[in-house]
């Protein structure tokens, strides 16, 4: 059995997973965002792990047996800075949606942008750890004071959380994860000095650097009662990545999460093209899979903005059914930039749009625009995926939006491709528990692949001159958004 830790933007989780792929429990928890400023976004870290335990915790108590080991899954780029003597946090989490960087990236000379992305295979973006790094030292008195006393750390999620949870308080992170700092190059796969330089980053404030199924350490028994091998991390998209495709490339998946996540294996090659992220996948007994990406900022927080601070629906779950009770949508549109505009814009100052409204529109014009826009921002990186990757059969699809009926149906529409769902809604926490599964023989990786079962598949209904009709609408609408700011 398998404890999963699966460290979301929302919320945290632990899922028991035994070897037959069974979900035996689950505890979850969400914690709160904190806006400092508009586009800014924090996390109290503190309550972040103090919520980790909490559903760790709840789920070992509910279990037969003991665990074979843990794995770990989590929002990426996130940065946190902590005391490395004390284990205290210095500032809250600066989260991957935050923007407040996003001058400092747009200032950055064309040289060195060019530098970044032929190394590190990102976009230079505010999403990326490097610069929130940055902005954390310059702007903090008490990381500069942890720094002079050689006293400092800064992780991601997954660092922090095994800083805390290991036995020996150990400071590291793997390959997937590291690759998203904007500080990685691909080729070495450890930090560029170059790119420490160029964001004024000292190598020692950052964790070490270890494949995904390593074995990170053992948990501290205090937390666990036994002494539990750590056996496994994944940036989370990397994990549904690995569960929903593993190396097979004719598979794109995406994730409907907080934002939308895209990508595709690439194998053992390195793919570099203008607009979209080449990252790691994983690196498991020293072989490097990587990955083609496109990161998009806003997903399923658009339904989220749409009920909570709009009062359009009153639970995410009943968009689907108001967006079918119109048969088109009217020429409406929605931009969903409210962070920005990610892959393949790459627009900081693009802001959210509707457009077409009329006396007309109705609430379920608003809410189908809303869910149309997550279908249009899938199809503009998958259109660019297949240059590179020619000959993708389908869309492999998870996350809580993927349950919505009309969105999957739409999806397949304007992509010409099925979409296929998967009997497994946790494929994030699945993914990085199929590593450590298999890295501590509970079963092999074609076991592992056997626990999903294709659950529903949406074939495409629309002819090319319908999608060419609802897509060129898109493309002016997004035009009309950008450089707003």
């Amino acid at each position: 059995m398998i404890l999963t830790l699966d460290l979301g933007t929302t919320s945290v989780r632990c899922l028991a997973i035994d070897k037959q792929g069974n979900c035996i429990t689950l505890s979850q928890l969400e914690f709160t965002q904190h806006f400092p400023h508009p586009a800014w976004v924090e996390h109290d870290t503190n309550e972040i792990w103090q919520k980790t335990l909490t559903v760790l915790q709840t789920v070992l108590e509910q279990l037969p047996s003991t665990p074979s080991g843990i794995a770990i899954t989590n929002q990426r780029e996130t940065v946190i800075a902590w005391e490395k003597s004390t284990g205290t946090p210095l500032h809250h989490g600066i989260v991957w949606q935050c923007r407040r960087t996003a001058q400092r990236i747009s200032k950055l000379s064309e040289n060195d942008k060019v530098l970044i992305k032929q190394k590190t295979g990102l976009i230079p973006d505010a999403y990326f750890s490097a610069s929130k790094i940055e902005w954390l030292y310059s702007h903090c008195d008490a990381i500069k004071t942890a720094a002079k006393h050689n006293d400092l750390c800064f992780g991601t999620i997954d660092s922090w959380i095994l800083f805390n949870l290991s036995q020996t308080n150990v400071f590291k992170t793997d390959t997937s994860n590291a690759s998203r700092t904007m500080l990685v190059n691909l080729e070495t796969q450890d930090y560029d000095q170059e790119l420490l330089d160029l964001f004024q980053i000292n190598r020692s404030w950052l964790p070490d650097i270890h494949q995904s199924n390593a074995l990170f350490d053992y948990s501290n028994e205090q937390i666990t009662q036994t002494p539990l091998p750590i056996h496994a991390i994944l940036g989370d998209q990397q994990a549904a990545l690995f569960a929903n495709c593993g190396n097979d490339p004719s598979k794109i998946k995406n994730t409907y999460g907080t934002g939308l996540f895209i990508a595709s294996s690439t194998g053992n090659k390195i793919i570099h093209t203008p607009k979209l992220l080449a990252t790691i996948g994983w690196t498991i007994n020293n072989e490097t899979t990587y990955a083609l990406e496109g990161s998009i900022f806003v997903g399923g927080s658009a339904i989220q903005w749409c009920r909570d601070q709009l009062n359009l629906i009153s639970t995410a779950e009943e968009s689907s059914s108001l967006a079918q009770e119109i048969s088109n949508n009217d020429n409406v549109y929605f931009v969903p930039a409210l962070t920005g505009l990610g892959a393949p814009h790459w627009d900081s100052s693009a802001r959210g749009l509707f457009i077409g409204l009329t006396r007309g529109t109705t609430k379920a014009h608003m809410i189908r625009a809303v869910l149309e826009s997550l279908a249009y921002q899938t199809k503009d990186v998958c259109s660019i995926i297949t240059q590179s990757i020619p000959n993708i059969a389908s869309l492999i699809v998870d996350g809580g939006a993927s349950q919505n009926e009309f969105l999957m149906q739409f999806q397949a529409d304007i992509l010409g491709i099925p979409v296929t769902k998967s009997s497994i809604t946790e494929v994030t926490a699945y993914g990085v528990a199929g590593v450590a599964g298999v890295t501590l023989n509970l079963f092999s990786e074609a076991e592992f692949r056997h626990f999903f079962k294709r659950t529903k598949q949406y074939k495409p209904m629309f002819d090319t001159s319908q999608i060419d009709v609802y897509y060129s609408q898109w493309i002016q609408a997004v035009q009309r958004s950008r450089q707003w700011v």
